[in-house]
């Protein structure tokens, strides 16, 4: 069989695998988002206990720097939807990009894969085809936790820890067929900056994670966060759980030994990135509907 046909096989089983996983969900999503909303919440009050911190001890300095940030990843998370439109044939502004990925990352919170369907809708809406939005949303989903294995993977090994090279090697299974696939079906420019753009995404995971671990006290190199940044983009990933609460900060908990960090400070750093995330993009969501409601009221019975 040719390596293309096998890849293709690999892609139709992947999609198959996720539309199982979401109608899991969907048939079990209020006994899910209860479940995730109590691990989250027990292992926050736990971790604080274990710590030996309460929410008023945070850092009030970085608390403000992880506020100053949230526009910044709001943009980079707009140019992500913008490029990812570019890929799939259409056009969209930077401004409507960026209400889309809000709308996408607010989408994530709910107790189904709302995300990929926020951003596969406005592909749609946009002119791509159904079969091409899934597959690109899908194939830099992929690259996304690829790259992050990587990263992980090399904060691992500077560490000395064996399982950086199982890391490695799946994040370059992950890696190497995705963007052969997309050079393919994009073309060498759309594939770089999609690859350079994924990278960037990783340094701010990386500093926010940083950042939310000073608001505990803690100096942790940005490039050690990578392990963190990994289980933050996996949980959402997953699917199992409401934007992966309680999933990705277990996840970081795990981990947190391999770079010498509390797995407590692992789990709430990866907790308050979250929150500060969907609150700066409720935030953005709601800024736009109030923008837009003066419009509205002026139409009078033609609303």
């Amino acid at each position: 069989m040719k390596p293309a046909s096998i890849f293709a096989l690999q892609i139709d089983w992947l999609t198959d695998l996720r539309g199982r996983i979401q109608s899991l969900v969907a048939r079990r999503r209020m006994p899910l988002l209860l479940a995730a909303t109590g691990l989250f919440a027990s292992g926050s009050w736990y971790a604080f206990r274990t710590l030996g911190l309460a929410p008023r001890d945070l850092d009030p300095q970085a608390l403000l720097a992880t506020v100053l940030l949230m526009p910044l990843s709001l943009l980079y998370s707009g140019l992500g939807f913008a490029l990812l439109s570019r890929c799939a044939g259409a056009r969209t502004t930077l401004k409507q990009a960026t209400m889309i990925a809000s709308y996408g990352t607010l989408a994530e919170a709910l107790p189904i894969p709302g995300g990929a369907m926020v951003r596969v809708g406005a592909l749609m809406a946009a002119g791509a085809s159904a079969a091409q939005s899934s597959l690109l949303v899908l194939m830099t989903a992929v690259l996304w936790i690829a790259l992050a294995s990587l990263g992980c993977s090399f904060a691992l090994w500077l560490h000395e820890a064996n399982a950086s090279w199982v890391m490695a090697v799946a994040g370059l299974m992950g890696m190497l067929p995705t963007i052969l696939w997309m050079l393919r079906h994009v073309g060498v420019v759309l594939t770089l900056l999609t690859v350079g753009h994924r990278l960037a995404g990783l340094a701010l995971i990386a500093l926010r994670l940083h950042i939310a671990l000073l608001c505990l006290g803690l100096l942790v190199p940005p490039m050690h966060t990578l392990p963190f940044a990994l289980a933050n983009i996996a949980g959402s990933a997953a699917a199992i759980a409401p934007a992966g609460l309680g999933i990705s900060e277990s996840l970081a908990a795990l981990v947190a030994n391999s770079v010498k960090v509390a797995p407590a400070a692992a789990f709430l750093a990866v907790g308050l990135d979250r929150l500060a995330c969907l609150t700066a993009s409720a935030v953005a969501v709601v800024a736009n509907l109030m923008s837009k409601a003066p419009n509205r009221l002026s139409l009078g019975d033609d609303i």
